[in-house]
């Protein structure tokens, strides 16, 4: 039997990767297969044809003017007038949104807000015409789309994965608006009695970690339908966004240093994360980094396959070896991470990067430790720990990466006899 497939296009890994993931989860039997713009300009007629649906990711806030967003989108409706074609904005306004339905696309949403129910109501009939009702439609809706806990409202929905979700909600017991994470116990992951005592269990230990650079566990539960967390919410933004501009060396240092003091915590209370990545670092108008979004350490209940375009946990560009390997990481998967996220902020790019994400992971399981620019070389020796293949040839712990890097960045002063010399710590 011939698969039925859609296609995701746009330059972003991670963003295409997400789409795609929602749309499977939309309609189970589609396959979703991903590709960069210049790929699918080179595209033969003939393949298009195999496609069920085109999902262009549009950008809609490019610097240079003189390019049309929808130029793709025009070109593909002169070229292929019977495929379906659906444009994720990133950027768009309603007058966007009228252009692109003007220009040919079937439907069209902002990117960060797309509802299932909806994707499923529109790719429904392209993979079952004669089969589409109103039934089949529903079936396919996630159940957590609108989920219902007592004493939240929910205000709007902040990001998903393909076992949770996470909104802006508030509470009439609580002073300010939480980041509400939801998990449903129905339907495609199966949570058994074991695991909710589990859930419970790093719930409270979390509860207990007090430290200024780990988000506060406000509340948590179980309900008939549901696994709920409500964590501290920031509206200032992640280290995701922060990142879209350079950061000097002593802000990448002092981020990599409340980030090793959070994992020290997190890692003492036998917590690992799994999930370190700069969206998952939040921050304060005081530039505090907050580690947040626990979904991994304490929700993931079950084993995610990352050999999968649609990753469950942690994102291709940050994740250790032994995830890629199936094996169970500890505390030192979370420092692997960590060592990615400050080489990004050191040198303004990834250490491993592909079109595809076999040549992602093959980055990080094979290619050696890429080398830092000149002017942030001391902190290279860390970096080749923090990112070593083994985990028994990274640091040890949290502790240790600590002390090595306050003694790497620790101002250098004069000696008496006008030597430059390194600050002895106590």
């Amino acid at each position: 039997m011939n698969a039925i497939r859609c296609l995701v296009v746009h330059d972003d890994l991670e963003l295409r990767l997400r789409l795609g993931a929602l749309a499977r989860r939309a309609i189970p039997k589609l396959e979703a297969n991903c590709v960069t713009c210049n790929s699918f300009d080179a595209l033969p007629l003939e393949r298009l044809a195999g496609y069920v649906a085109l999902l262009l990711i549009v950008e809609f806030n490019l610097r240079d003017s003189t390019l049309d967003p929808l130029a793709r989108l025009v070109r593909t409706r002169g070229q292929a007038p019977r495929l379906p074609v659906f444009v994720f904005a990133r950027g768009g306004d309603e007058r966007n949104a009228a252009r692109t339905i003007l220009s040919g696309a079937h439907d069209y949403w902002p990117i960060h807000a797309v509802k299932m129910g909806e994707l499923a109501a529109v790719l429904q009939p392209l993979v079952e015409p004669a089969a589409a009702s109103g039934a089949l439609v529903c079936a396919a809706i996630d159940p957590r789309q609108q989920p219902q806990i007592a004493g939240y409202r929910l205000v709007k929905t902040i990001a998903e994965s393909t076992v949770a979700a996470v909104y802006l909600a508030r509470n009439d017991d609580l002073p300010q608006p939480v980041a509400l994470k939801v998990q449903a116990l129905k339907g495609r992951h199966v949570v058994s009695e074991a695991d909710r005592q589990r859930f419970v269990r790093e719930c409270q230990i979390l509860s207990a970690l007090n430290h200024r650079s780990i988000a506060d566990v406000l509340d948590f539960g179980i309900t008939d339908e549901y696994l709920y967390l409500a964590l501290e919410y920031f509206p200032c933004g992640s280290l995701r966004d922060r990142l879209k501009n350079p950061v000097s060396e002593a802000e990448a240092v002092d981020y990599a240093r409340q980030i090793g003091e959070a994992l020290a915590v997190l890692h003492a209370a036998h917590v690992v994360h799994r999930d370190l990545k700069p969206s998952n670092l939040m921050l304060t108008d005081d530039n505090r980094v907050i580690l947040i979004d626990f979904g991994s350490a304490c929700m993931q209940l079950q084993a995610s396959d990352l050999s999968r375009s649609d990753l469950c946990t942690g994102t291709p560009y940050y994740v250790c070896p032994e995830q890629i390997d199936n094996r169970e990481p500890d505390g030192r998967g979370d420092l692997y991470s960590l060592g990615v996220v400050l080489f990004e902020m050191l040198a303004g790019a990834l250490p491993y990067v592909g079109n595809t994400l076999a040549e992602i992971f093959a980055g990080h399981c094979s290619t050696p430790v890429p080398r830092l620019p000149q002017r942030a070389a001391s902190y290279q020796a860390i970096i080749d720990r923090l990112l070593a293949k083994e985990p028994a040839d990274r640091y040890a712990s949290a502790k240790v990466f600590l002390d090595d890097l306050a003694t790497v960045s620790a101002p250098e002063r004069a000696a008496p006899d006008g030597r430059i010399q390194g600050v002895v710590k106590l």
